[in-house]
């Protein structure tokens, strides 16, 4: 049995994960027609925090948030930071972020992964904020195949990938995989360095926020399901067959007592729809918030 001394010592491995735009009911474990096996062994063997509330009911200010345990307004970010490239502020060097605590006072290896809609501006990426490495995009969503990120179809598309800081392009790859791969490959990394010092991986999935892209494989297992639900849940299980490899490579490394796994979604479901750069209508049909009410913009629950 451990010890309160014992755990003043103890540096698990931390796993933080975060979807976008899922819904509180958009998982079978909170009772949706989706099957996610995956969650639901994590749900299983852990915790759910079913009284638990995102600090913020969009993107960005929820993120700010999330990294750095203050309420939105003390981190300078109160709404949805822009994403075209240029010196867009966002989290600015003097909010602290647990990457640093973990980092700087515990001696933790750092990453993040995916989504960071924390502003472009050189201050205001994740290398600034106590992660070591990154690896994805800081717009609040891009094409999941091509990376570009075209909110405004009054402007160009601009390409959003990053390796670094390195402008990167993975053309024809589907961002969930992209993500997924990355987070396992740090892991491999981690686990194969001769050190004893823990990891702390901070991965931000786009899924399943729109654009509604999904691979035609994800599509099949839910011919069952109309039109708009069949895309989420195609989404949705992409990003749960994921997680399920990420938790798969923990077991093959011995890692899984060591590590703790957390996951959330940054907000509710989105009632949106958008126009695109091609001039169409691309539908956001969004997930169900469950037993709730409310949605993403909203502060109902």
């Amino acid at each position: 049995m451990t010890s309160p001394s014992d755990l003043g010592t103890t540096r698990p491995n931390l796993i933080v994960i975060m979807a976008d735009d899922l819904g509180y009911g958009d998982l079978s474990c909170m009772g949706s027609e989706f099957r996610t096996p995956h969650l639901d062994r994590l749900a299983a063997s852990g915790i759910r925090f079913t009284n638990w509330y995102s600090n913020a009911p969009v993107c960005s200010p929820s993120r700010a948030a999330l990294l750095s345990g203050r309420y939105p307004h003390r981190t300078g970010v109160t709404h949805i930071l822009g994403g075209r490239r240029g010196a867009v502020p966002g989290l600015s060097d003097g909010v602290p972020t647990f990457a640093e605590a973990l980092r700087d006072r515990a001696g933790y290896r750092t990453a993040h992964v995916g989504k960071w809609h924390l502003g472009t501006d050189r201050a205001a990426l994740p290398d600034r904020h106590g992660f070591d490495q990154w690896f994805g995009f800081t717009a609040g969503c891009f094409d999941y195949y091509s990376h570009l990120f075209y909110y405004d179809p009054a402007l160009n598309p601009v390409h959003d990938l990053w390796d670094n800081g390195a402008e990167i392009y993975r053309n024809g790859e589907y961002a969930t995989d992209l993500f997924t791969d990355e987070a396992v490959g740090a892991i491999r990394s981690w686990s194969a360095a001769d050190s004893d010092d823990p990891f702390c991986l901070y991965l931000g999935y786009n899924a399943p926020h729109y654009p509604m892209h999904a691979p035609a494989e994800y599509l099949d297992r839910f011919r069952h399901l109309p039109d708009d639900r069949r895309i989420m849940a195609a989404m949705v299980s992409c990003m749960d067959d994921g997680i399920g490899r990420i938790l798969d490579e923990l077991d093959r490394q011995d890692l899984t007592e060591d590590t703790c796994v957390f996951f959330m979604s940054d907000n509710g479901p989105s009632p949106e729809s958008r126009n695109w750069m091609d001039g169409r209508e691309d539908p956001y049909y969004g997930g169900s918030a469950g037993v709730f009410r409310g949605h993403k913009y909203s502060l109902y629950e």
